[in-house]
């Protein structure tokens, strides 16, 4: 079955963590959508014009930018949660869409085959909002109709909506949930990350080494290792540390390293790559960024190719204990959360000794240093009450260098 994930016209409310990568393409849980619908099929992603600019120069033998393949092939091992139903056998008939600011999870999953095991098209809403379409559209025209969805950009989900599909009114509506605003991703990750390692554990894949701690092929402990509270689920060629202490739900990408002495704590993923150390709780580090050395990360989302320097921390409580405020493009709104760290965007980095207040969002490639109170935008420097600006042109030059320690030979202009 063909997948087609689609960003719609409130993508751009979920702030700095969207502004260089689809939506599809954020991590939550232990996966991003576009890897867990890979399970159904072959996935192709309907985006914004700068970010489909981008896919479309990159061959499928490149990565993204933000570490994703080009074209998410199913590639994932059935499990219960995924099974197609004896009788669905004219699949290839139909096209599924799903939004974009879907949360990966166990339910979406098992909303989807609900829907699917319908065998006709229809239409899910969520606050109004396209959720998950299933449409008709025999293969041998299936390139152009693709074609078609992504040259309505954004504006797909509204064709979706005109197309009297067979309106699905039913509990789903409660199980799917689409994420509206920025400061909803963390508890979105939250709620999700138990979930999405259990489907991880389901395929089989994994050897569970001492109680809770489960290692895929060639991945390495070096003991000791304290495991407090499980699941901890460790990828392919990552390397754990001696003397780490981990209070999961963890997830640890391939490749990643954690350095010896590093305190991880529960409703953490650490991404493909990544290298960290100190104290991290409740946040997403995405492919190919370092917090390497002492420091707290806390309720907080870094995106792909960032640094966070030594002895940078994020303040995740106000010292009244109140609800954190979060800056929007709709202005400044109370997230009802009492905790709430940083957002900082992809290719963004942090000096020696930053400080970042609680909320703060740091923006695509941007710099911030000292003590960090407000958000930075993209393209620009905070560092330490001193502001300029960068240019893309800049930023292309560092991820070249960064690309290069890491051995990948790509160019970073068409970035």
């Amino acid at each position: 079955m063909q997948v087609i994930v689609f960003e719609d016209d409130a993508v751009d409310a979920l702030g700095v963590a969207v502004q260089a990568r689809p939506a599809c393409d954020l991590t939550i849980g232990a996966f991003s959508l576009v890897e867990l619908l890979g399970r159904f099929g072959p996935v192709q992603r309907v985006v914004r014009g700068h970010l489909e600019r981008h896919l479309a120069g990159a061959s499928l033998r490149q990565m993204a930018v933000w570490g994703g393949a080009v074209e998410k092939n199913h590639t994932l091992s059935p499990h219960r949660h995924s099974r197609m139903e004896d009788g669905f056998g004219d699949r290839e008939q139909f096209v599924l869409f799903v939004n974009a600011r879907a949360v990966p999870s166990a339910d979406l999953i098992r909303a989807i085959q609900k829907l699917l095991n319908n065998h006709n098209t229809c239409c899910l809403e969520c606050h109004g909002y396209v959720a998950i379409a299933i449409v008709r559209e025999p293969p041998e025209q299936r390139d152009r109709f693709i074609e078609q969805c992504k040259s309505l950009g954004t504006g797909l989900s509204q064709w979706l909506a005109e197309q009297n599909l067979n309106e699905h009114q039913s509990s789903l509506q409660h199980v799917v949930e689409l994420v509206s605003e920025s400061h909803e991703l963390f508890g979105a990750h939250e709620r999700a990350i138990e979930g999405a390692i259990r489907m991880r554990l389901d395929q089989g894949k994994y050897e569970e080494r001492k109680q809770g701690l489960y290692l895929a092929a060639d991945a390495i402990v070096e003991e000791p290792v304290v495991v407090r509270r499980g699941p901890i689920v460790v990828e392919q060629g990552a390397r754990i540390g001696p003397f780490v202490c981990l209070d999961g739900p963890i997830w640890i990408g391939r490749d990643a390293r954690i350095n010896p002495h590093a305190w991880i704590r529960e409703a953490t993923a650490i991404g493909r790559t990544c290298i960290v150390g100190g104290e991290v709780l409740s946040s997403v580090i995405e492919s190919y960024s370092n917090k390497s050395h002492d420091g707290f990360l806390g309720h907080s989302r870094v995106g792909s190719w960032a640094n966070i320097a030594a002895g940078t921390i994020t303040s995740n409580l106000k010292v009244t204990y109140g609800t954190i405020r979060s800056h929007t493009r709709r202005g400044t709104l109370d997230s009802g959360r009492q905790f709430l760290g940083a957002t900082i965007g992809d290719f963004a980095k942090t000096g020696i000794h930053t400080s970042i207040s609680c909320g703060v969002s740091i923006g695509v490639a941007a710099m911030a240093a000292g003590n960090v109170l407000r958000d930075v935008p993209d393209f620009s420097s905070d560092l330490g009450g001193t502001a300029s600006r960068t240019s893309p042109q800049q930023a292309s030059t560092v991820l070249g260098r960064m690309m290069a320690r890491r051995g990948i030979a790509t160019d970073p202009r068409r970035y």
